[in-house]
């Protein structure tokens, strides 16, 4: 991971980028969606898994025919794809999904009654935000874990981690977390090869637009494709509790209303309602299956907003 390096942007995406970031800290109040923009966003390209995952058997081959215990750290950032190609290089090799935690088991923070039922090496978490609650009572459990995960006392295994996730791990646990990796950044040639058809300068400008992330870059161009849509903007009427939703829902990769408002129990209920309704409405969060996600479209705004507002950002 201290490898990775963003896309230089050029001199016009830093202008687009400014500008972006002005309409977020001074949004108009006209920004809500008319009733002619309620439709969807277009849908985007998915890519193929299976180049990815061929890349992880190039670089931990030896490490996985060794068999030894220990783990690796995959940092996934978000709307990158990389917890997928994270399971279908495990699915390849019949390496076991682990089950997260229940609520319950998070609270009990006993790690042998959780992983014995699923004992088994070798293995893959593939979303550790699923593992921790941010607050002071939601990190006993991981700080509990982290140590016998370094100590190899469960064995082999490929821990997938948000970058958000990760950026505030980094903050709560002392000690460095060894055996980090991500993916490099996408460049102007892996795009052309997930089928965005543009001019040199457009895919460098798209590249770094999208900090090399190939999922957004997709999403960014395919709403640049469509006349009907531009990017969402933040609300006009924004304030601390928005950016404590927001930053929520990165961190945990998204949660059910029930556990969002346990997670923030310093905002009300009903409010905390309208401030995901108003985010919803925005096209900044969505809901499906029961849980509130961030947008892949209103990511970068979101991103924008947290860091102007002195919220620890990720590092991609």
């Amino acid at each position: 991971m201290a490898e990775f390096k963003r896309p230089d942007a050029p001199a016009s995406t830093k202008v687009q980028q400014l500008a972006q970031h002005f309409r977020n800290l001074f949004p108009k109040r006209d920004d809500a969606p008319s009733d002619e923009q309620e439709h969807d966003f277009p849908g985007y390209r998915e890519f193929d898994l299976k180049p990815g995952a061929d890349a992880l058997d190039s670089a931990w081959d030896e490490w996985r025919k060794a068999g030894e215990p220990g783990i690796k750290f995959l940092i996934s950032p978000p709307f990158s794809g990389t917890a997928a190609i994270a399971r279908e290089w495990a699915e390849r090799h019949n390496w076991r999904k682990i089950t997260a935690p229940q609520e319950s088991e998070l609270a009990d923070v006993d790690i042998d009654k959780w992983w014995k039922p699923q004992a088994s090496s070798p293995w893959i978490i593939d979303d550790l935000s699923n593992y921790w609650r941010r607050g002071t009572d939601g990190l006993a459990f991981i700080r509990a874990l982290l140590p016998k995960l370094f100590r190899g006392e469960l064995g082999q295994g490929l821990v997938v981690c948000d970058s958000w996730s990760f950026a505030f791990l980094q903050r709560a646990w002392p000690v460095n977390m060894p055996n980090v990796y991500c993916f490099a950044a996408a460049d102007e040639k892996l795009m052309q090869e997930v089928g965005i058809q543009a001019d040199e300068k457009k895919l460098k400008s798209l590249a770094a637009r999208a900090f090399g992330n190939l999922g957004l870059a997709l999403a960014l161009w395919a709403v640049e494709k469509d006349d009907e849509h531009d990017l969402p903007s933040m609300p006009s009427d924004c304030h601390d509790e928005t950016a404590f939703v927001l930053y929520t829902l990165l961190l945990h990769t998204g949660l059910s209303g029930r556990t969002l408002q346990k997670v923030l129990p310093m905002i009300a209920a009903d409010q905390l309602d309208v401030q995901l309704l108003q985010l919803q409405q925005a096209k900044l969060i969505s809901y499906d299956d029961e849980v509130w996600r961030i947008t892949v479209y209103g990511y970068l705004a979101v991103r924008d907003f947290l860091r102007s507002r002195g919220f620890f950002v990720d590092a991609f």
